[in-house]
């Protein structure tokens, strides 16, 4: 049984990739551009949404939380957007896999945690 996942886009992210451009991407500043970290993480919450994020302050979030978001935290530092759209272009599918099972995913530029 394959699962639907929505994935609400952190501002952090650039919105005008072509990877984005499908009804599974839900972006935080069509949302509200002034959106705080905690109406993100309710919005993901109440949605069922997949935060996308590159914003360290969610996956510390996540470790205190009870109730939570699955969430996919991007740990690149400052990758250009060319290699950004590369990475996504390499790992999309494996992120993606692993989310349906997993709570959390840190997505490094050599490797893949998962958290279930």
């Amino acid at each position: 049984m394959d699962i639907h996942l929505s994935f609400l886009v952190d501002v952090n992210l650039p919105k005008y990739f072509s990877f984005f451009n499908n009804a599974d991407f839900i972006f935080v500043s069509d949302i509200n551009l002034r959106m705080t970290d905690t109406e993100i993480w309710n919005y993901a919450l109440e949605n069922n949404c997949v935060i996308l994020t590159k914003d360290v302050d969610f996956y510390n979030r996540f470790l205190v939380s009870e109730k939570t978001p699955k969430v996919i935290f991007f740990q690149l530092g400052n990758y250009s957007l060319k290699q950004l759209y590369d990475y996504f272009n390499a790992n999309w599918d494996k992120l993606k896999t692993e989310i349906s099972s997993s709570k959390l995913i840190i997505a490094k530029e050599t490797h893949i945690e998962s958290i279930r």
